[in-house]
């Protein structure tokens, strides 16, 4: 009996064809270079001949990889086009999500309602953990899905909403001349701590950390407080309580990317169904919180 090919590896080796260096496909398919790197020679193994040559300048194929990327093109999709047929039904098993902390209750509060509603049978796992934790353990495969901050390199992400940074204080609090700027910080390891710092460093003002939490939630009501000033995505700020600074003083045209990582066990119909009501739930959830305010 010959023996079957690995939809895996050749998802694997379709995807460094693709990029033209390992590292750009490892991203891809979110995996370590070495763990790219290992499935190729199993592959090549398996078939017994080399596929591919690398060297500095990139991959070339050889004739008998050329042979193989048209076969696994075909392979893939129809792998792909089998899933999405037996899925237009019930949307059935254990799916594991990772949510970033900061949006662990608008995810409960609006998005599982609606994953409930649509997809009854799909077994929900939630891990919540900071975005770049989030990734590291989708690419490590304890993840299926993960919902994540985008990064200055992240591309190929599924967009679910974005919202502006913006540097805010309370409205009754006033700087007093000569004194250093308060400022909340996010403690953990996240892109808005970046952006936060980065401009801060810019800006070339003093100023002095005298609030810290690990969660956003935290650092806005100091903000709200008249405590601290600090960078906010919009969607915490309520306008009655805050103003944002004078653009002399601080001023962000960051935006903060929400996007969604899948792995690439997850069929494709399945992702374009979850990301539907990912979007969905966060318009409900900018709608509710523009009636709040």
């Amino acid at each position: 009996m010959d023996p079957l090919l690995d939809l895996e590896l050749l998802r694997t080796f379709s995807a460094v064809v693709k990029e033209g260096e390992l590292k750009k496909a490892a991203a891809s398919v979110f995996r370590s270079h070495a763990a790219v790197s290992m499935q190729l020679k199993r592959l090549e193994d398996q078939l017994g001949t080399r596929l591919m040559e690398r060297n500095n300048r990139g991959i070339k194929l050889t004739e008998a990889g050329e042979t193989l990327l048209s076969y696994s093109e075909q392979f893939l999709k129809l792998n792909s086009a089998a899933l999405s047929a037996l899925s237009e039904g019930q949307l059935s098993g254990k799916l594991r999500f990772g949510i970033p902390t900061d949006y662990a209750q608008d995810f409960l509060n609006h998005f599982m309602p609606l994953l409930s509603q649509e997809l009854p049978r799909l077994d929900a796992r939630i891990t919540c953990a900071r975005s770049r934790n989030l990734r590291q353990m989708l690419q490590q495969g304890e993840l299926d899905i993960a919902i994540v901050a985008g990064e200055p390199d992240s591309e190929g992400e599924e967009l679910l909403w974005s919202e502006r940074l913006i540097w805010a204080a309370s409205i009754g609090a006033h700087r007093e001349k000569g004194k250093k700027l308060p400022v909340a910080l996010h403690k953990d390891n996240c892109i808005v701590r970046d952006i936060c710092l980065e401009e801060l460093k810019k800006s070339g003002l003093a100023y002095q950390q005298v609030f810290g939490s690990t969660m956003l939630d935290n650092v806005a009501a100091a903000v709200h407080a008249g405590f601290a000033i600090s960078l906010l995505p919009e969607s915490l700020i309520q306008p009655n309580q805050v103003r944002p600074l004078p653009s002399e003083q601080l001023r962000s045209n960051a935006i903060l990317k929400i996007n969604m990582i899948a792995s690439q066990q997850v069929d494709q119909a399945v992702r374009e169904k979850l990301a539907r009501c990912l979007r969905q739930a966060a318009q409900q959830r900018n709608g509710d919180r523009l009636m709040t305010r």
